[in-house]
């Protein structure tokens, strides 16, 4: 049965980007959760508040959004604000909880860190 699925990413802006060029991944707290994130470590960014509720997708479970959210189609995609597609240290929330975005499946993390952000 199809649900409304919220994806939270970490948003790399132009401003943020352009000093991780100058100064390496370790100039942001920001920064340092992406990459954290990109390995199954979503600590930093839950505690501070670096994801951001980017879209709502439309889907029978996380793998469809998984799909969904790279391949569409998008008509099941409600863009928010700025998104990639989805990747490794995404957050999907589903009926059933928050779920980190791993290399092979998905890591249940604590929704109210999430939602505290």
């Amino acid at each position: 049965m199809p649900q409304m699925i919220k994806l939270f990413q970490i948003v790399i802006d132009k401003d943020l980007s352009d000093l991780i060029n100058r100064e390496g991944w370790d100039c942001h707290v920001k920064a340092k959760a992406y990459i954290e994130s990109q390995n199954g470590n979503s600590k930093i960014a839950l505690q501070n508040g670096c994801y951001t509720h980017v879209a709502n997708i439309v889907a029978d479970d996380l793998n469809h959004a998984f799909e969904a959210g790279n391949i569409g189609p998008e008509d099941r995609i409600e863009r928010l604000a700025q998104m990639h597609s989805v990747s490794v240290g995404d957050v999907l929330v589903d009926d059933e909880g928050a779920w980190l975005v791993m290399p092979i499946g998905y890591r249940e993390i604590d929704q109210e860190l999430l939602e505290a952000a």
